[in-house]
C-alpha cells in the first residue's frame, strides 16, 4: 500500500513538473467557469477537450554545426482526438527545426524534430515558443530552451 502511494505520488509530481510552463489549448480551452474540484483535478490530468504540449525539461545543448533531435509531446484531454500542427518561433539566428511544421496526428503522442545549428549560429542561451495549433480551438505554446556553443 505504502509503495503504491508513493508510486502515485510520484506520478503526480513528474506530471505537475512537466506541464507547468505552457498553456492548454483546444475547443475546451475557452471555457471560463471551473468548480475548485476541477482545477485541482487539471493539475493532475488534461481537462476534457483540451491539450497541452510537453517539452524537454532540460535545454537541448548543442555545437555550431551540429543537429540534434527533439521529442514534442502532447498530453490529450478526454475527448481531444484532433491533429496538432507545431509551428517554433523565436529561433535564434542560424538555428532551424525540421520539418518546420510537423504534424502530432491524432492517434500519435509526439513528434520528432531535428534541431539544426549552422557553423555561423547564434551562440548562447536561447528560449524558443513551441506552439500547437488544432484544427478547431485554442493554441497551446510552451518554451523549450536550446542552448548553441562554439565549435
Amino acid at each position: 500500500m505504502r509503495g503504491m502511494l508513493l508510486s502515485a505520488a510520484a506520478l503526480a509530481l513528474v506530471g505537475l513538473v512537466g506541464c507547468g510552463s505552457g498553456t492548454s489549448g483546444g475547443p475546451g480551452a475557452d471555457k471560463k467557469e471551473k468548480s475548485k474540484l476541477e482545477k485541482a483535478e487539471d493539475k493532475v490530468r488534461q481537462p476534457e477537450d483540451t491539450f497541452s504540449l510537453s517539452v524537454p525539461l532540460l535545454s537541448t545543448k548543442l555545437k555550431q554545426g551540429e543537429s540534434k533531435e527533439v521529442v514534442i509531446g502532447v498530453r490529450r484531454g478526454k475527448n481531444f482526438d484532433e491533429d496538432v500542427v507545431l509551428e517554433f518561433e523565436g529561433l535564434p539566428q542560424g538555428v532551424t527545426v525540421e520539418p518546420a511544421s510537423p504534424t502530432i496526428k491524432h492517434g500519435d503522442e509526439s513528434a520528432k524534430v531535428t534541431v539544426k545549428a549552422k557553423e555561423d549560429a547564434a551562440v548562447g542561451d536561447h528560449t524558443v515558443t513551441v506552439k500547437g495549433k488544432p484544427s478547431k480551438g485554442k493554441e497551446a505554446t510552451n518554451k523549450v530552451k536550446i542552448s548553441v556553443s562554439k565549435k
